[in-house]
């Protein structure tokens, strides 16, 4: 009898119709369930194939020290992966990650470094560097976008029967992104794939402005966002803008709110950038008719942030402010 261990079960989540939601003669909208991985998001294919090939090379053995800065879910992921592996695994995250994602990787005893929002990113690469520890560089990291690549993107190829038309996804680190939409591109060069950015994100500006290789152009964004693991102030190395088509804002009101029309109508408890997907899928899906296929992606479960994004208190003070 073949029963596959726990960490076996990444990748290969179900597709599901959310066609639902959408205007009566718009496009079919489908949403890739990526909660349903072991680490509860779609960071799981990243981290497996970033160990893989840190292992293949010869830059990981088993008692070393894995360094990785996370806004929650990449810490979670590497805190299941590293340490079955027999890694010691220290996650830097911000302040703005949730208690739920914090108590997360604490809870599979990996060390947790909480530090200021705006320096997460370079304090692990820091730290990493000054100890001699292995440096996930998930950001900058090239095996980040070949994960996707390699792994969802073929999924959604399958899963649609090669009829998808447009792919909606928000982005981070923009590994999943750029790396799925390589291969669908790939596939078929005339599917659209639409990024979408939240408002405190500076990548729509950044697309829209010419600038798209000059990280030294310094752009500031004076909105706030709850929503997590979505957008940046500068494009990665992971992101790639040629096979982006076009880039969309959305609000985290419409992400939220998306977030809770799905759990009212689906029952899907999604966290907040699957619900900035999904009312941007929605948005495509509604300029389209029934020859579009739209596919974007459920990125993590709500389950990680029931104190924030499911918490009327916590929704009440962020709108007051």
């Amino acid at each position: 009898m073949k029963v596959p261990r726990f960490t076996e079960l990444i990748g290969n989540t179900p597709l599901i119709d959310l066609t639902k939601i959408v205007g009566e003669n718009s496009a079919y909208l489908y949403a890739k369930c990526e909660f349903m991985n072991p680490g509860l998001s779609l960071k799981d294919r990243m981290a497996n194939y970033i160990l893989d090939i840190a292992e293949a090379q010869g830059k990981l053995k088993r008692g070393d020290v894995i360094v990785c800065s996370s806004s929650g879910n990449t810490g979670c992921s590497f805190a299941i992966l590293g340490k079955i592996r027999g890694y010691q695994v220290v996650i830097v995250t911000s302040e703005k990650c949730s208690i739920e994602k914090q108590n997360h990787i604490k809870a599979l005893n990996a060390e947790l470094i909480v530090v200021d929002y705006d320096s997460y990113m370079s304090y692990g690469t820091d730290y990493a560097k000054k100890n001699g520890y292995f440096d996930v560089d998930q950001y900058n990291n090239i095996y980040n976008p070949e994960a996707y690549y390699k792994t969802l993107g073929p999924e959604i190829w399958k899963d649609t029967n090669g009829e998808i038309t447009h792919f909606v996804m928000t982005g981070s680190t923009f590994g999943c992104i750029s790396g799925t939409a390589r291969f669908l591109k790939e596939c078929n060069p005339k599917i659209q794939v639409i990024l979408a950015d939240p408002v405190s994100s500076n990548i729509y500006n950044y697309y829209y402005s010419n600038i798209k290789n000059d990280l030294s152009f310094n752009l500031v964004s004076e909105q706030y966002s709850i929503i997590e693991g979505a957008g940046k102030s500068k494009p990665t190395k992971c992101l790639d803008f040629s096979v982006i088509d076009e880039v969309i804002k959305i609000s985290d009101e419409e992400a939220i709110s998306t977030c809770h029309q799905l759990a009212n109508d689906e029952g899907l408890l999604i966290g907040g950038s699957s619900g900035l997907n999904v009312f941007a899928a929605k948005f495509i899906a509604n300029r389209l008719n029934k020859k579009g296929v739209v596919v974007t992606i459920l990125c993590d479960s709500g389950i990680k942030y029931i104190s924030k994004i499911y918490n009327k208190e916590f929704l009440r003070k962020y709108s007051a402010t």
